[in-house]
């Protein structure tokens, strides 16, 4: 694994634009909309997702976990018959990803950059 981004919902990005920019000193490296994503000055590499919630109330907790090579993994869910619920595919952004759950319920985006 390269890295690990945990993801968090938000009913409102500018208050977490605030909070992690201006309270934790973080750097906003993407925005897009519905996903802004923060990273530490000093390690690149720790970063943080917040996704625009469009739900009431937050039902579920997923995480997205870089690595070298996605389409190994994909292989191997399928052929473990782990329940993927985002098919692969690339996409805009300029990342291959696919979602499966965990033995917990929890939502894990395995992606590589394309």
């Amino acid at each position: 694994m390269r890295r690990i981004v945990p993801n968090i919902h938000s009913n409102d990005l500018n208050a977490s634009k605030s909070f992690y920019m201006d309270f934790l000193g973080m750097e906003l490296v993407m925005d897009i909309g519905w996903v802004i994503t923060f990273a530490s000055k000093d390690n690149p590499t720790a970063q943080i997702n917040i996704f625009k919630n469009d739900k009431p109330i937050v039902d579920e907790s997923f995480i997205s976990i870089e690595v070298s090579n996605v389409d190994k993994l994909y292989e191997q869910a399928q052929e473990n018959e782990l329940s993927i619920v985002y098919e692969i595919r690339n996409e805009d952004w300029g990342v291959r990803r696919f979602f499966v759950k965990d033995p917990n319920g929890a939502t894990i985006n395995l992606l590589t950059h394309l």
